[in-house]
């Protein structure tokens, strides 16, 4: 029997929840800058990468279907987090542009 297994899900979740970690890290601890969280984004492409080599390395069938939401998340998650840095910079400089 073969079994499916669906490339991107798997990096979503540990992606939503390492940059999760990183925001609110960063809110407490605002050293932390965005610039820093926002260089940190292959990681996406190395858990997804790894993700596929460690199933391609299983003993077992598994043929592959590359989640299409999940990865349409991963993108979208990365502009809205970038929206959100750049708007929080705003805010936070304001009184120096404006």
């Amino acid at each position: 029997m073969t079994k499916t297994h669906r490339v991107g899900a798997f990096t979503l979740g540990c992606i939503l929840i390492f940059f999760g970690i990183l925001f609110l890290v960063h809110m407490i601890f605002p050293a932390l800058s965005y610039e820093i969280i926002f260089h940190l984004w292959p990681c996406i492409f190395i858990l997804m990468g790894l993700e596929i080599l460690i199933t391609q390395f299983s003993k077992e069938k598994i043929t592959y279907i590359y989640d299409k939401g999940a990865v349409f998340l991963l993108i979208l998650m990365a502009f809205l987090a970038s929206a959100m840095a750049f708007l929080d910079t705003v805010i936070h400089y304001q009184h120096i542009y404006f």
